[in-house]
């Protein structure tokens, strides 16, 4: 929300969805008022009703810390055809988020370097849109279910004892 705050302030078009609930928010609604910011909040969204906030997103920002191991979410969004802007500690980063091309990593916590990112994506709608294809295109194609079962298959072939006839 910091950064949403820098990041308005350069370009009014922006307005963040925020989808979850949690812990913190209250405090992040109270932050949003107090500061006038162009958020809405949609709160808890299940599987079924998650692909709306896809629909309606040009990217996703996901600014977790450590506790963020993969980061489905990422996956999810990218296979709906948009980029990913995550925190260099979300897991699923190196793997999936190619600078410039499905994406952007930002240093966890780095308000700055968040607010700069989105100005710099909002205000190339295009790339912005070519990177959504190209996030779209990497996990059709690298994480599919059949790559998941191949890899599955594969790791149990390793873990078995080899077979002498």
């Amino acid at each position: 929300l910091e950064a949403l705050d820098k990041a308005a302030r350069r370009d009014p078009r922006l307005h963040l969805l925020i989808v979850g609930a949690g812990q913190l928010e209250a405090q992040a609604r109270e932050f949003s008022t107090t500061r006038h910011l162009p958020a809405s909040f949609a709160g808890f969204l299940n599987q079924t009703e998650i692909a709306k906030a896809y629909v309606v997103a040009d990217c996703l920002v996901l600014p977790s810390d450590f506790g963020e191991t993969w980061g489905l979410v990422v996956n999810e969004a990218m296979a709906c055809g948009l980029p990913a802007i995550v925190s260099d500690r979300v897991g699923c980063g190196p793997d999936l988020v190619e600078e410039g091309n499905t994406g952007a990593l930002f240093p966890f916590g780095d308000v700055d370097a968040l607010a700069s990112t989105l100005g710099a994506l909002t205000s190339e709608a295009e790339h912005l849109r070519g990177m959504g294809r190209n996030a779209q295109e990497r996990v059709l194609r690298d994480y599919s279910i059949e790559k998941a079962v191949e890899g599955t298959v594969a790791a149990i072939n390793a873990a078995l004892p080899v077979r002498r006839n």
